[in-house]
């Protein structure tokens, strides 16, 4: 989160301080100790920026010098979290594939992304980057290059030498699914970009991709920590949202196309999603796969 150049300051207000050992059990660098009745700081420079220390003092008697309190956000009750509410909304989200002909503004967008930025991330990186395709030009750009990605994996697929290639790299599975399902990729895509309907993202008005540096597996949970966030976000202020497998597969398979958007080399794009006005409303929550769990100990 910041530059760990090891010029952190943490500091306990003696007075406000009841030694209750909270900042110095969260910590997750393991950089604070009680000695006596002094907390010291040891390696600094491993301290993450997490903040945690601060925010657990229920007295405030800590201080950071990185995180001033006053970026702080107040939970003014930590026990009245409504989960029944919680898992409500978990559980009626839906994704939306019918979007009105209606834009989605910049400032709803805005606080979508606003709301993402408090998802966890590896190591408190905070390395989530968003970009906006807003506007049904600006969508179609990307919906046309996404149906190009296709088309050309069609006739790529139809060469049984380049098939092999690819089914070295991908698995022979990926590719056996991909010709199975291809006839109906390319209507789909074909009729995308003759502009007769959009099969892609559904006619939204809004696009979201997100990308993350750093290890690619890390990246990519950051990026999907982030567009959960987005999605119950989306549905609880009445927007439609709808996470796009077509469209983040080619801009991970293809880097021309990540070169056509500008995505910096070394980072990792890890969601794609549409976001509009929804058309219609949904009276019931389809059943879902049983529980599949494996317990150990």
């Amino acid at each position: 989160m910041f530059s760990k150049s090891g010029e952190i300051d943490i500091t306990v207000d003696s007075d406000r301080c009841i030694r209750c050992g909270a900042c110095e059990a969260s910590c997750p660098s393991r950089i604070l100790s009680w000695e006596a009745d002094e907390l010291r700081v040891s390696n600094p420079g491993r301290c993450i920026g997490c903040g945690h220390c601060v925010a657990v003092c229920a007295d405030s008697a800590l201080s950071h010098s990185e995180l001033p309190a006053e970026k702080f956000v107040e939970i003014e009750n930590p026990e009245s979290l409504d989960r029944e509410e919680l898992k409500k909304l978990f559980i009626e989200r839906r994704s939306c594939r019918r979007f009105l002909d209606e834009p989605v503004s910049r400032d709803q967008v805005d606080k979508l992304i606003d709301i993402a930025r408090w998802a966890p991330t590896s190591t408190n990186s905070q390395n989530i980057r968003f970009m906006v395709f807003q506007g049904r030009d600006a969508v179609r750009e990307l919906a046309v290059e996404t149906s190009r990605h296709y088309l050309a994996l069609q006739r790529q697929l139809a060469n049984p030498i380049v098939r092999f290639g690819i089914g070295l790299k991908v698995g022979r599975k990926t590719v056996a699914a991909y010709r199975l399902r291809m006839p109906a990729i390319v209507e789909m895509f074909t009729r995308t970009l003759a502009g007769e309907d959009d099969r892609l993202f559904y006619n939204a008005s809004s696009v979201m991709l997100l990308f993350s540096s750093g290890l690619p597996h890390l990246a990519n949970a950051g990026c999907n920590l982030a567009a959960m966030e987005i999605l119950l976000a989306a549905q609880s202020m009445d927007l439609g949202a709808c996470f796009n497998g077509y469209a983040l597969t080619a801009l991970i398979r293809d880097r021309k196309m990540r070169e056509r958007f500008d995505i910096p080399k070394g980072y990792t794009v890890g969601a794609v999603i549409a976001v509009g006005k929804p058309d219609g409303v949904f009276y019931r929550v389809p059943p879902r796969n049983k529980r599949r769990v494996i317990w150990r100990g």
